[in-house]
This record gives C-alpha cells, sequence and structure tokens, in this order.
C-alpha cells in the first residue's frame, strides 16, 4: 500500500516537475517569440520596415514592453524615421479590469514623430497607411482603452527647402482616456484626450472629447498656442516667403466640432508687433528687401494700430473630408480687426457638437464686418 502512494507521489511530483520546467522554458522563450512575431509584423506596414531592438515581459502585471521601436520609410530617399520610441508598454488596464473589462493600454516613452516634405513623394513621409492600424491590433489582443506618451517629440521637415525647415515640438504629452468607455459613460462623447506641447518657447494646449466607437469621426476639440517669437520661425518664413521678421509674435486659437459627416469651426491667429523690412541693417538685394516692405506695408494696413496687432477668424464648415473655408470671411475679419474692433486674443467658446447642426449664416462681406447682419435679423424677428 505503502509503495502504491509513494509511486502516485513520484508520478505527481514528475508531472508537476515537468510542467515547471516547460513553464520556466516558455518564460524564457516569450521575449524572443514575442521579438520575432513583432518584427515580423513591423514588415507588413505597406512602404515603410521597422525593427525593435529588445522586449521583456512581465506575466504578474499581463505586461510587455517593446525597447527601441524604430520605422523607417523604404527606398532610403528620407533621413529621417517615420517613428521612432525608446520605450512602448502595451498592458492590461487593471483599473478597468476591476470593473469586470478586459481592456489594454499603451504608454510611449521618448517617442519621435517626423513629417517630412519633399519634391517628390519618394522624398516625403507625410502620411502613412492604414495597414499600421491593424499591425497595432495584431499587437494588442483586447480593445485599447488608455494610451499615453511621455515626453514625445514632432517634426515637420524640409531638407530640400532652402534654408532648410525644422520646426519641432518638443515635450509632447498626450493622454487619451475611456477609448473603449470601459467606464460605461453615458454621454455622445464619452473619450477625453489631454495634450501638450512646447513650440519655439511657446506651449500648445489640447482639450478634446470624442467618440471613438464610431465608424464617422465625432468630436469637440479646442486648443490654443501661447504666444511665439516669429524670429524664430525666420528658416520657415524665409524658405516659403522669401522673407523673415525682424520682430512679433504669433498666438493661435481653434474649435472645432464634428458629427455625422460635418464639421465646423475656427482657427484664430493674432500677431503683434510685427516688423519685417529693416533698410539700414539688412544686407539683402534690392529685390528681397522690396518685397518685405511690401509685406512690412500689408501688415501695417491690417494692424490695430490700438492694439498693434494683425488678425482673423479663418471659419470652416461642410463636409469633414473637404470643408468649405470663406475667403471673404478671413478678409471681412482682417478689416474688422484693423478698423473697428481688434480680436480678443483667446478662445471664443462658441464651437460645440450643436454647432455642426446649425445652417450657416449667409451674411455679405459688409454685415461681417459691422457684424450689423445677425443684430439686425435677430431684432426683426422679435418685432414680429
Amino acid at each position: 500500500m505503502k509503495k502504491t502512494i509513494t509511486r502516485k507521489r513520484k508520478i505527481v511530483y514528475i508531472v508537476l516537475g515537468s510542467l515547471l520546467i516547460i513553464l520556466t522554458g516558455l518564460r524564457i522563450a516569450l521575449p524572443y517569440i514575442l521579438l520575432n512575431y513583432v518584427n515580423k509584423q513591423l514588415t507588413m506596414i505597406d512602404g515603410y520596415t521597422g525593427h525593435v531592438n529588445d522586449i521583456d515581459v512581465a506575466l504578474y502585471r499581463g505586461a510587455y514592453t517593446i525597447k527601441q521601436i524604430k520605422l523607417d520609410k523604404t527606398g532610403g530617399k528620407v533621413p529621417v524615421p517615420f517613428f521612432a520610441a525608446d520605450i512602448i508598454d502595451l498592458s492590461v488596464e487593471w483599473k478597468a479590469l476591476l470593473k469586470g473589462r478586459i481592456v489594454a493600454e499603451i504608454e510611449v516613452e521618448r517617442p519621435t514623430l517626423n513629417f517630412v516634405s519633399g519634391p517628390s513623394k519618394a522624398t516625403s513621409q507625410t502620411d502613412i497607411d492604414n495597414d499600421w492600424t491593424k499591425v497595432v491590433d495584431n499587437l494588442l489582443p483586447v480593445k485599447l482603452n488608455r494610451f499615453q506618451v511621455n515626453n514625445g517629440k514632432i517634426h515637420y521637415r524640409d531638407f530640400h527647402s532652402s534654408p532648410r525647415v525644422n520646426i519641432e515640438a518638443g515635450e509632447v504629452h498626450i493622454l487619451a482616456e475611456n477609448l473603449t468607455n470601459a467606464g460605461q459613460i453615458k454621454n455622445t462623447l464619452p473619450s477625453t484626450v489631454k495634450a501638450s506641447a512646447t513650440v519655439y518657447n511657446g506651449t500648445v494646449n489640447l482639450d478634446m472629447k470624442i467618440n471613438p466607437l464610431t465608424t464617422i469621426p465625432t468630436f469637440d476639440l479646442n486648443a490654443r498656442l501661447s504666444p511665439v517669437k516669429i524670429t524664430a520661425m525666420n528658416d520657415f518664413l524665409q524658405a516659403y516667403g522669401n522673407f523673415d521678421a525682424e520682430t512679433g509674435t504669433i498666438s493661435m486659437y481653434c474649435e472645432a466640432a464634428a458629427k455625422d459627416k460635418k464639421i465646423t469651426g475656427y482657427v484664430k491667429p493674432i500677431i503683434k508687433d510685427l516688423k519685417v523690412a529693416n533698410w539700414k541693417e539688412d544686407k539683402k538685394n534690392l529685390g528681397i528687401k522690396v518685397w518685405e516692405s511690401i509685406v512690412d506695408a500689408v501688415g501695417w494696413v491690417l494692424t490695430n494700430k490700438r492694439k498693434d496687432q494683425i488678425a482673423t477668424t479663418a471659419e470652416f464648415t461642410g463636409n469633414i473630408d473637404t470643408p468649405d473655408v470663406n475667403t471673404w470671411v478671413i478678409i471681412g475679419q482682417l478689416l474688422r480687426n484693423a478698423f473697428i474692433q481688434a480680436l480678443y486674443p483667446a478662445l471664443e467658446n462658441s464651437i460645440n457638437l450643436h454647432s455642426v447642426d446649425k445652417k450657416e449664416d449667409k451674411q455679405t462681406l459688409l454685415e461681417r464686418i459691422f457684424e450689423g447682419g445677425k443684430a439686425k435679423k435677430n431684432s426683426n424677428k422679435d418685432k414680429k
């Protein structure tokens, strides 16, 4: 009897020992299996090739960490990667798991995104094929609910302009939460996105509410850029405008909302203390000096003398794929800012999802300038 018990114990020990050895072997081999799998997936993006240096696995928190990832455009004609990051951590979101929802979160450390403009498609990288979404789905077996970016960089580069252009947004921080509505919020826009970055020592802030569960873009956002010295943008101005600035700052405000394939919103740039031409100190040729004087003169005409600012509101509305921008409205706002009342440097808080359904106000240019059209129409309605 004792021999039978001893034999059964041995069998149990052998089975448990074998399982332990197999699991240990799998744990050791898993990072290499995942590394091979991830690198294979990165070859699936059309026009790009990717590589990952290393992968760590943390079974206790249901996560794996991708280290040193890089995505380059094929052909070798773009000298910088489209995307690179030190660390991408993909894991189960425990906060949602406690509520009975199995969803994932991604945290990206020190990523860099390079948009490149060039004279041909081979020398440009301004977008990426939709294949990348399939790759993300393959790398993440459950739905993404939370996405965070820490200390990132976004560049706009032109290696073929003269001078070369490199506009950088640094210290990029993004936090997107409740992307699958794991919090079960009963709201048209259940998810939130908050982002910030530094641009030429100014600060960009974005707040957005979205519904990522719909196939049609549905969102409400506002963004603002604090004053930036225009002189820091002189490479860009010289490359694309053939002039540079001596003094001045620019700030920008934007609101937009979209639903049912329609979008509405505005962008409001405000330029203060602008000076372009400097005949005494500039050692430029006569043609460039004359052109800069023309730019200066136009700027002077459109400047509100009391506030010393040039400003307009570029409104857009219509189909989300091809929104209409009314040039006459932009001109009207420029003239109104210059001669009647300076536009206020702040968000107007006039755009939301309800704004998308409003019919376009058919005002004339003069009505836009003097803003008498709306008041007149409303007073007529009140009389009736």
